[in-house]
């Protein structure tokens, strides 16, 4: 009772409104369907645009050819013209026009292709108005046919050859009794007579004088300035040059003739030197030193190659700063070369290919021969390949060895391989790196040409270091002449 009281105070107060209520009725079959078609997802059609095509083919007593005139969908237009090597009628120059403007759409990726052509017989046979008879032109309209099979829409279109001139001047071009056609022809447009051309003025670059014309002037023409002093400061300085295969190259005390450069040229060596593959961005003094080394020579060479070296960035930023005193030399304990080596280990790196994190390092004390190799853990083993390897096969045996206090080092595996081969073998002062110097400073010169040329990719450490060693132990390797 309830219930039904309060359905009827409900039916009460909604029937100030017009509400009706109707049943839900079944989906039929055709709103189902447009929902489905509504849904659905259709691909928008591909626009494939449509490629014309001119062509035109003759035989004449001058030769045979075909000119083809194309224009693409996006409306750029293409000339070409062949030249037959072979006998052939008019009828088969045209059809071999028609061919070869039709593969020519085809390698540019065209689907579609709308061809014209001046030949009724080309035209009237493709479209099946002619029926062909010769053996000869049935090859061709086969042929014709086979390739324009694989388009999407091909249509031949028969025009008159008034209306195909640029067609019909590229054929007669390579129909002509010319045979150098393999050329390029340039076209120039003048817009107003040459009479009427105005003059255009060029600035040109004048290389200005070098610092050995007057030389130069002197070895070759026995000519002077006309001022006293500078005439007599040529012949004073002229002694020192000669002539050499048509160069001027300096003399030298102890060095071979040197070769005069220009400005731009030791511009050029500078940088080589300072940040090539074999620089390490050395000082002024070790570039000047170089740059005799390889054979040339200007006079300010020596300033200019300490100021390039005080201008470089990488240099001010990573280089070393010496904030301690000169103090004086000292004697180098043994006088032979590769006779006492020092060891050392750098790292640990950002790790390189193979896993390599580490550089063994091992220096002679006498030249400063610097060997090392990256290796992907310092252990006892790896230091005695590297001694094996590095030091033993290539120098000898030495007389004494220098490491620090690591446990690769000070180890009796390390030290009964020394022992076997009669090598002594000593440790620095704990806590005293100094001790071992020149394996400091070898350390030193590779870490700073490492920050110079690696930049960002730093795991490319590894593959710079024989780079490193080739440019730093170069500027040793005259050691044998010293001696």
């Amino acid at each position: 009772m309830k219930t039904s009281g309060r359905l009827l105070k409900w039916d009460i107060e909604l029937s100030k409104y017009d509400i009706v209520y109707k049943p839900r009725v079944s989906i039929k079959a055709q709103a189902l369907s447009d929902f489905i078609v509504e849904t659905s997802y259709t691909d928008e059609e591909e626009d494939i645009e449509t490629w014309k095509v001119l062509v035109d083919g003759s035989a004449a007593s001058t030769g045979s050819g075909a000119g083809i005139l194309l224009t693409s969908s996006q409306g750029d237009v293409f000339e070409y013209a062949i030249k037959f090597k072979f006998k052939a009628s008019n009828n088969e120059a045209e059809y071999e026009a028609a061919i070869a403007g039709v593969h020519l759409c085809i390698a540019a990726e065209a689907k579609r292709i709308e061809l014209s052509t001046n030949s009724q017989l080309v035209a009237s046979k493709f479209s099946g108005e002619y029926k062909a008879q010769e053996q000869t032109m049935i090859v061709f309209l086969v042929k014709l046919k086979e390739i324009t099979a694989t388009l999407e829409y091909f249509e031949i279109t028969l025009v008159p050859r008034a209306q195909n001139p640029q067609a019909d001047a590229l054929e007669k071009l390579a129909s002509s009794s010319s045979n150098d056609l393999e050329r390029t022809v340039m076209v120039e447009i003048l817009y107003c007579k040459s009479i009427e051309a105005t003059h255009v003025e060029v600035n040109y670059i004048d290389r200005g004088r070098e610092w050995y014309d007057n030389i130069l002037a002197y070895k070759l023409y026995d000519a002077l300035l006309t001022e006293k002093l500078e005439a007599h400061k040529v012949k004073k300085d002229s002694i020192w040059f000669v002539m050499f295969h048509g160069g001027l190259y300096k003399r030298g005390f102890s060095l071979p003739l040197r070769r005069c450069i220009t400005a731009y040229e030791s511009a050029r060596l500078i940088e080589e030197i300072h940040e090539s593959e074999c620089g390490n961005h050395v000082g002024g003094r070790s570039m000047s030193l170089e740059a005799m080394k390889r054979g040339y020579y200007w006079p300010t060479m020596n300033a200019d190659l300490l100021a390039y070296a005080k201008k470089c960035d990488k240099c001010q930023k990573f280089g070393p700063a010496i904030n301690q005193p000169p103090n004086d030399l000292t004697t180098i304990l043994n006088q032979v070369p590769f006779a006492q080596w020092g060891m050392n280990i750098v790292g640990p790196f950002t790790s390189a290919t193979g896993g390599r994190k580490f550089l063994i390092v091992g220096v002679d004390y006498f030249i400063k021969w610097i060997e090392a190799e990256p290796v992907a853990k310092i252990t006892a083993n790896e230091v005695k390949r590297f001694i094996w390897k590095s030091i033993f096969t290539r120098f000898g045996l030495p007389m004494a060895m220098v490491f620090d206090h690591g446990s690769q080092f000070d180890c009796s595996f390390v030290k009964n391989f020394l022992s076997i081969y009669k090598v002594k073998f000593s440790y620095v002062a704990v806590r005293h790196p100094q001790s071992n110097g020149q394996a400091e400073a070898a350390n030193k010169k590779i870490l700073s040409a490492l920050k110079k040329k690696v930049e960002d990719e730093k795991r490319l450490w590894a593959n710079l270091v024989p780079m490193i060693l080739w440019a730093n132990n170069d500027k040793g390797n005259n050691w044998r002449v010293t001696i």
